[in-house]
């Protein structure tokens, strides 16, 4: 009969307690509404704040990173405009001044970025540019210094070359977008 009494106060005694903690008007069994409202509504306001808070902080990262990629990806751009120019041409040495100025800024941006592939960008444009003409090549021709077809073969490696050079800018630019968006 000991054990049932003891049993029977603790419970009366957890029953007076949670009356106390609740108010004298609450059953032994249940929260108040006000405050099962009030938890929610703080842990959904604290979830939303952190998520905005998250989305703020990788925001200014990706704003950061395009600022620091930006003249990159405009050398590139302007690489590719005259890659372009010199795809509808055969180039002579003299064309590509503008193109070895260009290629020791893309080399500075390999540097400032190793873990951005330049590297392919550097070797397709250096491969473009020991393929050009001799600039009296139209002399040479009319003399026969220099046989037709190591023109063309000249030629068709100017083209590949090219079409690589642009291959691998793009893959550059598109390894910059998907980090910066």
């Amino acid at each position: 009969m000991n054990d049932c009494s003891a049993s029977q106060m603790a419970e009366n005694a957890s029953s007076s307690c949670t009356r106390l903690i609740l108010g004298s008007d609450a059953s032994p069994g249940t929260f108040p509404s006000t405050w099962t409202w009030a938890a929610a509504i703080s842990l959904a306001a604290l979830l939303t704040s952190t998520y905005f808070s998250v989305y703020q902080i990788r925001k200014s990262k990706r704003a950061k990173q395009t600022k620091r990629f930006q003249p990159d990806y405009d050398l590139l751009d302007e690489t590719v405009v005259l890659l372009d120019k010199l795809a509808g041409t055969t180039a002579h040495k003299t064309d590509l001044t503008r193109l070895g100025e260009l290629l020791s800024r893309i080399k500075q941006a390999e540097r400032r970025f190793p873990d951005l592939p330049l590297g392919t960008v550097v070797a397709h444009i250096d491969a473009y540019r020991k393929t050009p003409l001799p600039d009296d090549f139209q002399r040479k021709l009319a003399t026969k210094k220099i046989p037709l077809d190591d023109l063309l073969n000249l030629s068709r490696q100017q083209g590949a070359a090219i079409a690589n050079a642009l291959t691998a800018i793009s893959a550059v630019q598109n390894e910059i977008d998907r980090r910066t968006h």
